[in-house]
């Protein structure tokens, strides 16, 4: 692709940017409403109050740049064309194109990844073990049934998915507390409780849940029946490929299906050399507990009034760097660590010499 196929992207960068994408969101509110095109003044009452421009003209030109980059379209607006002099006015309606409505469909993604806490998923847990059940009764039948086939892999593969992007989601967030980012210290001191009963109860059922749904994996393995529920499943995908597609269709989705089987099985599953991902998460979950107990302590002792070494070199650094010479660098430096130079050393080993001398000790007087 060329450059220029990004330059619906370009709004995002150019000034005005918070406008353009106000404008965008409006479109896509419509959209929702199954409304096709707005007019300049339909958008601007959609904008919020607080930052609508006061002018429709800006507005306008705002939806005219929109157009210029490829996120809109701009058709003719003769539904308000009463007099021929109307038809010589510049009147548009403006719509969504595909290459806006994408656009706004990867900003949406992206806000939403970045904003995703994630979570423990436990009950997935139990929804997985569900379909490897009803798995393995669909494959003692003669004649597994396709539909059952499909929606028992299609259930637990999503439910998988889900349970593997929010805990890797969640574990992140949950670092970024440990390292205290992103968080009050009043408010995880005010939650860090629930978290950890949050963090046992879900280990316990990785534990408990992890290891059955490895057993029912193993046991659809070793009867080999995983490879014919996958082409039963494939080929229900392809049913509706074109004929001289089919069997090209099918084949793609058998590759489909039997990766995401394989994610599924060496994410439960452990192997020699080879840790499963539930094995791992466990641990990490495990070894963040201790963490968060450090971290509470560590707060609780500044809460105290306790030193915090390593936020007084902190300190200590920053008024070094800040010291106007090295005259003051000096004293600064004598002042914090009460070193001096040792000239009085030189002096107790002099003294010490004269103390052994005949006559060492007596006063003038005498």
């Amino acid at each position: 692709m060329t450059s220029s196929d990004y330059s619906p992207f370009a709004h995002l960068t150019a000034p005005n940017a918070p406008l353009y994408r106000q404008v965008m969101r409006a479109f896509l509110a419509a959209k929702e409403r199954f409304a096709v095109h707005l007019r300049p003044e339909e958008v601007c009452a959609a904008l919020d109050a607080g930052s609508r421009p006061a002018d429709l003209d800006a507005v306008t030109q705002a939806l005219d740049k929109l157009v210029e980059w490829g996120n809109l379209r701009a058709d003719p607006d003769h539904a308000r064309v009463t007099a021929v002099e109307d038809f010589y006015r510049r009147r548009f309606i403006y719509q969504l194109t595909r290459a806006g409505e994408a656009v706004e469909a990867a900003l949406g993604t992206y806000d939403e990844v970045l904003g995703r806490r994630g979570e423990l998923q436990a009950v997935a847990l139990h929804d997985i073990v569900t379909q490897l059940r009803a798995l393995l009764v669909i494959a003692a039948e003669d004649e597994p049934d396709p539909a059952k086939t499909y929606v028992a892999l299609s259930v637990a593969t999503a439910r998988f998915t889900d349970l593997a992007d929010n805990a890797r989601a969640f574990m992140g967030s949950l670092q970024r507390t440990i390292d205290l980012h992103d968080i009050e210290v009043e408010a995880f001191l005010a939650y860090k409780d629930r978290l950890l009963q949050y963090l046992e109860r879900f280990i316990q059922d990785l534990i408990t849940l992890g290891g059955r749904i490895a057993l029912l994996i193993g046991e659809l393995e070793e009867q080999e029946r995983v490879g014919p529920l996958l082409w039963l499943a494939a080929a229900r995908e392809a049913a509706d490929a074109a004929p001289e597609d089919a069997e090209w269709a099918e084949a793609v989705a058998y590759e489909r299906w039997a990766a995401r089987w394989s994610g599924l099985a060496e994410w439960f599953v452990s192997e020699e050399g080879r840790e499963s991902q539930a094995r791992l998460l466990r641990g990490r979950a495990l070894g963040s507990i201790p963490q968060l107990l450090a971290v509470v302590r560590q707060l609780n002792e500044r809460r105290a009034g306790r030193s915090d070494r390593s936020a007084d070199f902190r300190t200590l650094a920053r008024w070094f760097a800040q010291a106007p010479d090295d005259e003051a660098r000096h004293r600064l430096w004598r002042v914090a660590f009460g070193l001096h130079s040792s000239r009085h050393l030189t002096r107790c080993r002099h003294s010490r010499r004269t103390d052994s001398l005949p006559g060492a000790g007596r006063h003038p007087v005498e």
